[in-house]
């Protein structure tokens, strides 16, 4: 019992870290925080000659293209620059169509994560693996904030060095490389991807701070029960 107590514990340890960080990126993928970002004093305006609004609009329709359920890439091909040009090239509309893909499986592995937290607790609540749970959530919450801590501080000093990393991960080849002058640069430049960063690792360190107390109760609450 007690070592399947020990791999439950480990398994949802390790998930813990990675569905905080989605947690964050749902709250930054939002209309709200789009337009506080590009609307903010000292971020940088479009150099082309887009204005506020009509980057507004078009970095809305991008955040809409992406969204599970939504009408996708075809917002994009639809979207046009103020002199009726096509907003978005071929090139541009492949790559958010490989964003749209990747954001929503991390979306979806992340409610099937959750159920499955929610359904592991309800099922061994009875049992003399009840600890594994908070136990998890509690280990899952200190790996995050030693991530946090030993991770956190080199990817904000390199950004360029994990911004490029990340992209060769998730990306084929440089089909996430742009100019100056493509419209997802213009309407998404690399200070609101550095905003992002920062945001979302404040966002995840905190829940982490939150998670860890209450896991901690429920682990003794737990054991005294069994």
């Amino acid at each position: 019992m007690r070592a399947a107590a020990l791999v439950l514990a480990v398994v949802i340890a390790l998930v813990v870290p990675a569905t905080l960080v989605v947690n964050a990126l749902r709250v930054l993928s939002t209309d709200t925080f789009v337009r506080y970002e590009l609307a903010r004093d000292g971020f940088p305006p479009d150099r082309y000659g887009l204005a506020d609004d009509e980057r507004e609009a078009l970095a809305l329709i991008g955040l809409r293209s992406i969204e599970p359920g939504s009408a996708g890439i075809a917002l994009l091909e639809r979207a046009t620059l103020p002199d009726g040009s096509a907003a978005f090239d071929e090139r541009e509309l492949t790559h958010m169509d490989d964003v749209r893909t990747i954001f929503g499986a991390l979306l979806r592995v992340q409610l099937v994560i959750l159920v499955a937290l929610v359904v592991l607790a309800l099922v061994l609540a009875r049992t003399r693996l009840r600890t594994a749970v908070p136990a998890g959530l509690l280990a899952g919450a200190l790996v995050t904030l030693a991530i946090a801590i030993l991770g956190v501080p080199f990817i904000l000093l390199g950004f360029d060095r994990f911004f490029t990393r990340f992209h060769e991960v998730f990306f084929d080849g440089d089909s996430w490389r742009f100019a100056t002058t493509d419209t997802l640069i213009r309407i998404y430049p690399e200070q609101l991807w550095q905003d992002v960063s920062t945001i979302a690792a404040v966002l995840t360190v905190g829940q982490a701070l939150l998670l860890a107390p209450l896991a901690w109760w429920w682990l003794r609450v737990a054991r005294r029960a069994a």
